[in-house]
């Protein structure tokens, strides 16, 4: 068999002229990706700011219905930094100013001065941004 295929002068090659699905996976790809960006950017109407880290909140410092801009001060949160010091880890306590990463208006406030916190599980406030914004 092996001879039959070298006197042919023929390869084993099989997507040869199979250049038509390469290019119908390169627009479907294309087309997912679109319609995943313009459903965050047109449709996502709500998104729930969670706990970035596990603390207790110092001070909240929108209220609701507040109109934010990418930048703003949204808390203050007090958290517990873990440091390797010469071998041994130490604890310490700061506090975080907590910013807005995009525009948009803060539509609820569910937690208050003072209430703990834990990281990505207890949702703080609920966001609207801009339209056509990807959050």
């Amino acid at each position: 068999m092996a001879e039959e295929e070298k006197s042919s002068g023929k390869s084993m090659t099989v997507f040869k002229n199979d250049r038509h699905e390469d290019w119908a996976a390169i627009v479907f790809a294309a087309l997912v990706a679109a319609s995943v960006l313009i459903y965050m950017a047109f449709i996502v109407s709500d998104i729930p700011f969670k706990a970035p880290a596990d603390g207790k909140i110092l001070s909240v410092k929108v209220a609701e219905n507040t109109a934010v801009k990418n930048g703003d001060l949204l808390l203050v949160l007090e958290t517990k930094e873990k440091k390797q010091v010469g071998g041994a880890v130490k604890e310490e306590v700061v506090q975080k100013e907590i910013k807005s990463k995009l525009s948009g208006k803060v539509t609820k406030v569910l937690k208050k001065d003072g209430d703990e916190v834990k990281k990505d599980k207890d949702v703080i406030m609920v966001f609207a941004p801009e339209r056509g914004k990807l959050p």
